[in-house]
């Protein structure tokens, strides 16, 4: 559950969601594996790392503003240096069937080159 503080619409209200992430990684295939990743160890590392932590959770004791927005940012960060997922291309954070937010890698650039200014 979350709400969002200052905002005008029905979101400022405590309301609940279905969440569902998508992680999308873009690497080499491995030659002895014939794959990119594990599926079974990366749903692990999201589990540890996100789902767990996060899932049946009030989200604002977390974040000042859990919009889907700063969720992407948080979870690429807990999935990067965390969780030390390597070739991360984007997250999809599905609030709905639809309605979502994406995050790619080009856009988490630009979000860390700004708070490295700002540090």
């Amino acid at each position: 559950a979350h709400l969002l503080p200052g905002y005008e619409g029905d979101c400022r209200n405590l309301h609940g969601h279905e969440w569902m992430l998508d992680v999308s990684v873009k690497k080499r295939v491995n030659k002895k594996t014939g794959m990119v990743v594990d599926f079974s160890v990366l749903k692990k590392v999201v589990n540890e790392f996100i789902i767990t932590p996060f899932d049946h959770s009030y989200l604002n004791d977390y974040f000042v503003n859990p919009t889907a927005e700063n969720m992407l940012i948080c979870f690429w960060e807990l999935l990067m240096f965390d969780a030390h997922v390597k070739g991360l291309e984007e997250l999809v954070l599905w609030e709905t069937a639809t309605s979502f937010a994406k995050l790619s890698k080009y856009g988490m650039l630009s979000v860390l080159s700004k708070r490295l200014k700002n540090s």
